[in-house]
């Protein structure tokens, strides 16, 4: 069955524990996540469902020397969640996973289909945090037209590949102290005021392109980005923020200013999977375009 008239599938969807969904979203659109394990810094084992954003700021990171460490769902978890899916009535299942330039779980998810009892379609989001929810969020609005399994992977995939994520980071030293840039580096930066812009690129992984004296010129590079990543109309965005909500109103006037025009969807707070590594004080800008549904 294709288009709105797809009523004998039933489509499952699945993602994992740095999409940064809340619980209650994820439950009332019907998206399973497959939560990311966590090692506190005291030794403590457990999971991102247990860590909302604001339990991560308020609490974990100002209490820690140590920051804490993740691990990616295993291939079983994925293939328990497949079986499990099927088991309530799913005839396909689709996944949206975090960014395979960034993290192994692409893979375990992938490695689990061959085994799923049903059609079972693993998408690399690409994406990190709320760029992944914003992801599945679009397969649920596809799945709830009545699309088909088929039209909903495609349509997914399309607003997959009109992402684009920007950010600034406050100071290097969560890079450095999560292994992901150098000590000399970040002592450069402090020293000079610079303030890294960076982008998660179309293979995943990010990378610094620009080096700002200051937030303000840092804001003003983020907003060009931002508008030549948007030619043409229907654009959204959303704002990612660490720990700073104060962070929101600057950025926004940047945006203004380069002359950006997008439907704003608001911001959000990035949690603990992310949060470890880009710190307090980090800000960025998802831009992304829905095609339209039936």
């Amino acid at each position: 069955m294709t288009g709105t008239h797809a009523t004998n599938q039933r489509i499952a969807l699945l993602t994992d524990g740095c999409c940064d969904i809340g619980t209650g979203e994820a439950e009332r659109r019907d998206i399973r996540v497959i939560p990311t394990g966590i090692v506190l810094g005291d030794g403590t084992q457990t999971d991102s469902s247990r860590f909302t954003a604001k339990d991560f700021w308020d609490s974990v990171l100002d209490n820690v020397d140590v920051l804490p460490k993740t691990w990616m769902p295993s291939p079983a978890q994925f293939l328990e969640a497949y079986k499990q899916a099927a088991a309530e009535g799913a005839t396909h299942i689709l996944v949206v996973a975090m960014s395979s330039g960034l993290s192994g779980t692409y893979d375990a998810a992938c490695q689990a289909a061959k085994d799923s009892p049903v059609p079972t379609e693993v998408i690399d989001s690409r994406a990190v945090t709320r760029g992944i929810a914003i992801i599945a969020l679009a397969a649920a609005d596809a799945r709830d037209a009545g699309l088909s399994f088929e039209e909903t992977v495609a349509y997914t995939a399309a607003v997959r590949n009109s992402m684009r994520i920007d950010f600034i980071v406050d100071s290097l030293e969560y890079l450095v102290r999560g292994g992901r840039a150098g000590k000399s580096a970040q002592i450069l930066a402090t020293a000079l005021n610079i303030k890294p812009v960076l982008r998660v690129y179309e293979d995943g992984h990010i990378d610094s392109y620009k080096k700002c004296r200051g937030t303000k010129k840092a804001l003003a590079e983020l907003a060009k980005r931002a508008v030549e990543d948007t030619p043409g109309e229907g654009w959204h965005y959303s704002m990612a923020i660490t720990s700073k909500p104060d962070l929101e109103a600057p950025t926004n006037e940047a945006l203004v200013k380069a002359g950006f025009k997008a439907s704003y969807d608001g911001p959000f707070q990035v949690g603990i999977i992310v949060g470890i590594y880009c710190g307090p004080g980090t800000v960025g800008v998802l831009t992304y375009r829905y095609p339209p549904l039936p």
